[in-house]
């Protein structure tokens, strides 16, 4: 009987691959040497070796005149006795013995061959996850050379039970070229059987992405996604096109990853998913921006705006206001990039995070560094100040900046404690009377670009120079770091 209908479920493929090589475990793998390198020759041969001929014998093997296979009933008493070894190495590992523990292990290991291949293969599962979990790299290696062995000796001719049990093992081994090469087999082996098949394409698929293997990974994301739509599972449909978004995002093939953004976000828009549309949407003119688009960029900065505001997530909010600023700074639209972050202060304060507020002010002040308005600059870094000192956060660097600057204009008309200031009052109101994207939802029409047409940014080559705008300068000489949202004591606000 095949694994896969002993298990009866298709999702156990999807769990099975991400689990082949996932976080931190499969960078730690990664850092090893391959499987078979950097291992003692002697420990390794002795280890491959028929344990019959193995000189010095193990003591649990009976001593013969002459070479022959072990009998019935002397296979039955090293059963026995192996079950004794195995309990002992695990009252070794409990009583935190492990270099004594492994070395009876990988004794069973060895003698389990006698049993027949399938023995074999029961040990190397089980003692393998042990190894792995113990962080026991030398035995990985020293099981993950006699699996790959087993894998070509095996591979022309097992049966598909068998091919599966491998393709455990070496999962459990996080054997990545072996167990490629027999995911693959195991698409092949099943192509009859299309349930079968579609979950191995599942597996192999999330193993090329657990292992970074992203341009392997793409196509057969393209495939799993056809046969989700094919079929109106939208639960797979919706999941496979993130998956797919995610192998070409990594692969930086902006291009490709937006015509499949574009259908991932109408679906989300046609199941009322309206949540999962602002971070969509912000990756989206992300890649416009990668591909030199920031006019289309500007578009979906809008549609993640628009909805963000309607569902209060003020988290995405303040991200479209952050990224358009920088952009604008970047275009040299400083009126525009002033505007931005100064929204971008009070959406920190709605959203009481004051870590972004922080971020916001310094943000305001290098910017009006780059226009030489040193004035408004120090407003912006004493504003930096009270909230560094309230945060425990970066106070050296905003006292370094209002130190510098206040000595390259001292001012002689400082602020009380009991003063109210506040930082650019009309262009608040402006702001707040003229917002800056529309408040009416924008239809999706990504089809009048094709992402294709678009040159990809040369990150040699600068950006042209642009005309520089006449620059807005907010005027006041003192800011207000006591928002309504995050009072915060007067005392602890520096001039």
């Amino acid at each position: 009987m095949s694994v896969y209908f002993g298990l009866r479920k298709r999702q156990w493929f999807r769990s099975f691959g991400k689990q082949l090589a996932g976080g931190f475990a499969a960078v730690a793998l990664a850092a090893l040497p391959a499987h078979g390198q950097r291992l003692d020759p002697v420990v390794l041969d002795a280890f491959l070796t028929n344990p019959l001929a193995v000189e010095p014998r193990d003591p649990l093997l009976p001593t013969t005149e002459v070479d022959r296979p072990l009998s019935p009933l002397e296979l039955y008493d090293l059963e026995l006795e192996l079950f004794r070894l195995d309990e002992q190495a695990r009252a070794l590992q409990v009583a935190g013995q492990p270099d004594e523990a492994f070395a009876l292990w990988m004794r069973e290991v060895q003698l389990r061959r006698l049993f027949g291949l399938e023995a074999e293969l029961e040990a190397l599962d089980r003692i393998g996850q042990q190894a792995w979990n113990a962080q026991r790299s030398q035995e990985v290696r020293l099981m993950a050379v006699r699996l790959n062995r087993i894998w070509e000796a095996e591979k022309a001719m097992a049966p598909l039970e068998r091919v599966e049990t491998i393709a455990k093992i070496a999962q459990t081994l996080r054997m990545r070229d072996t167990s490629t090469d027999i995911y693959r087999q195991l698409v092949q082996m099943t192509a009859g059987d299309e349930a079968v098949h579609h979950g191995w394409v599942v597996v192999l698929a999330s193993h090329h992405l657990d292992w970074f293997e992203f341009e392997q990974a793409s196509p057969l994301y393209v495939q799993l996604v056809s046969r989700a739509k094919a079929q109106g599972n939208t639960l797979e449909h919706i999941q496979y096109l993130n998956d797919l978004i995610y192998s070409y995002q990594e692969a930086k093939n902006y291009a490709q990853a937006l015509p499949v953004q574009t259908e991932l976000l109408k679906l989300y828009r046609a199941t009322g998913q309206s949540d999962r549309e602002p971070p969509l949407e912000i990756d989206m003119a992300r890649n416009f921006r990668a591909l030199a688009a920031d006019a289309k960029a500007l578009e979906y900065y809008n549609l993640a705006y628009v909805t963000a505001q309607r569902l209060e997530l003020y988290g995405h909010i303040s991200t479209v206001l952050r990224e358009v600023g920088d952009l604008y700074a970047v275009q040299g639209r400083t009126n525009e990039a002033l505007t931005m972050y100064n929204l971008l202060v009070r959406a920190e304060q709605q959203a009481y995070n004051q870590h972004g507020i922080l971020q916001a002010y310094d943000r305001l002040g290098q910017l009006y560094l780059r226009i030489d308005d040193t004035d408004n600059a120090l407003v912006a870094f004493r504003a930096g100040v009270a909230f560094s000192e309230s945060l425990k956060y970066r106070e050296a660097y905003f006292r370094g900046q209002v130190a510098k600057l206040s000595l390259d204009t001292p001012s002689t008309d400082e602020p009380g404690a009991g003063d109210t200031p506040n930082l650019g009052d009309t262009l608040r109101d402006d702001l707040r009377d003229n917002p800056p994207f529309d408040v009416q939802p924008v239809d999706i029409e990504p089809t009048d670009v094709d992402p294709g047409d678009i040159a990809p940014v040369d990150p040699e080559i600068s950006p042209p120079p642009q005309d520089q705008p006449d620059v807005e300068i907010i005027s006041d000489e003192t800011i207000d770091v006591t928002p309504e949202e995050l009072p915060v004591d007067p005392a602890a606000v520096e001039p």
